[in-house]
């Protein structure tokens, strides 16, 4: 009977350990899934950023070298990632596409009246209006430099609502946070609270508080780590499965870097919030008296 009751004892421990597990790694998996749409939303935002165009239109009849010198220069500047230059059969080509044939002025007139001109798309952190009206005021002041053009207005409702997105979901990310530490804290003091006479036990025959927490707390910052491990795989699965789905996403959102990061984060948050619920929950049962267990 005793054998029967022990293997059922050790079931019974094995099932309450998973179960908790299973439910730490389901709040850890939503943690981090908001944390990936904020880290992709980011990789998104900056990507779009970095698609639009400062258009440097030159005078008619600058140099080759003059605006080989002018687009080196803008090359080496941190904040620019990337110039192409339009000469003034390139520009009309692309013009050429975007029309009906039939408005082919250059047949009519009998010349290419299109500026050439140089396209730079700078770095998402840069591109800025503020910081791009500053530039532009620099490059107004060169004597190549015909005109400048920006979708300033564009951009400036893009970088609004891209910081209203963000500012929300940092709100929501915090609140799940908070959410997510009260309930993997009820989850690990019950666990404990299945254990409260062991601990009241270990404590009447003298041992010392620390003594009693450190195997619990060692436990508890393993079942963080399989808690954490779970939810990562959780996770790298639904990305795996987003990317199938649609590979488009995998192109422009991809960064193992970031994920690898993510991933890493996940892990400390169930670990430290492990640590930390059972760290509170075992003090609490080492405080109560003896008769205050039963209830």
């Amino acid at each position: 009977m005793s054998a029967k009751e022990g293997k059922y004892s050790n079931w019974r421990t094995t099932t309450s350990y998973i179960s908790t597990a299973i439910s730490i790694a389901m709040v850890i998996y939503v943690v981090g899934l908001l944390g990936l749409v904020l880290m992709k939303g980011k990789i998104l935002g900056d990507s779009f950023k970095e698609k639009f165009a400062f258009e440097i239109y030159l005078k008619e009849g600058v140099k080759d070298i003059e605006v080989m010198q002018l687009k080196k220069e803008l090359d080496a500047e941190d904040f620019v990632k990337e110039t192409v230059w339009k000469d003034k059969e390139k520009a009309l080509t692309e013009y050429l596409k975007e029309v009906d044939p039939k408005e082919n002025f250059s047949m009519s007139l009998g010349a290419n009246p299109l500026p050439q001109n140089i396209d730079v798309y700078f770095t998402a952190s840069f591109n800025h209006p503020d910081s791009i009206q500053v530039l532009k005021n620099q490059l107004q002041k060169n004597a190549i430099v015909d005109d400048l053009r920006y979708p300033r207005d564009l951009l400036f409702v893009v970088y609004e609502n891209i910081n209203k997105i963000s500012f929300a979901l940092l709100i929501v990310s915090g609140l799940l946070l908070i959410i997510a530490i009260g309930l993997i804290t009820n989850t690990i003091r019950l666990r404990v609270y299945s254990q409260r006479f062991v601990l009241k036990t270990m404590q009447l025959v003298g041992a010392s508080n620390w003594f009693i927490k450190r195997p619990f707390i060692w436990h508890g910052m393993v079942l963080g780590f399989f808690s954490g491990v779970i939810a990562v795989f959780a996770l790298a699965g639904t990305l795996k499965i987003i990317y199938d789905f649609w590979p488009a996403f995998q192109e422009e959102l991809q960064n193992i870097t970031m994920d690898l990061i993510l991933y890493g984060i996940m892990l400390i948050i169930a670990i430290c919030i492990s640590w930390f619920a059972t760290q509170v929950a075992v003090g609490k049962y080492l405080r109560l008296k003896t008769e205050k267990l039963y209830y």
